[in-house]
């Protein structure tokens, strides 16, 4: 357990998570994380109202920027880091985190899609886990690349 000095006050990682607000705006809601090597995570939740499907996005990078350009910039941008390596090992914490935000968010939203794209095949492999939380996987072909989508509708 990291803990941090905050105020003249220690502060757990647990709490650390806690103190963070969401970020709503028109595209979506969005919140930081710090993991414990120092990365950045970021969850963003973008909506379709004319398909009714909710989107999570999950980007670890080294600062806040580098994960406000991956979500922000076109696919073609260089400052663009998907399905790219950030170059440290982030474990499996990056996914607890994310994993957690997943179901809360499930609790508060109705009658919706929820959406989820791996950038890369070791996302993917770790995105098949979701099966256990009734997602279901569905595969497709963008741009001459299979693809595999997990989904789940929330009624």
């Amino acid at each position: 357990m990291v803990t941090i000095i905050h105020n003249m006050k220690k502060i757990t990682t647990n709490e650390r998570r806690k103190l963070n607000k969401w970020n709503i705006t028109r595209e979506g809601i969005s919140k930081f994380f710090l993991l414990n090597n120092n990365q950045w995570l970021k969850i963003v939740f973008s909506y379709t109202s004319s398909s009714n499907i909710w989107f999570e996005t999950i980007v670890v990078a080294n600062s806040k920027r580098e994960c406000n350009d991956c979500v922000n910039k076109t696919e073609n941008s260089p400052k663009v880091i998907y399905g790219h390596s950030t170059g440290k090992k982030i474990g499996l914490e990056a996914f607890k985190i994310a994993l957690d935000e997943l179901l809360k968010f499930e609790k508060t939203v109705h009658n919706v899609q929820i959406n989820i794209v791996g950038a890369s095949d070791r996302l993917n492999r770790i995105y098949k886990y979701l099966n256990r939380y009734g997602y279901l996987e569905y595969n497709y072909i963008k741009n001459k690349k299979p693809v595999t989508m997990m989904y789940k509708k929330i009624s």
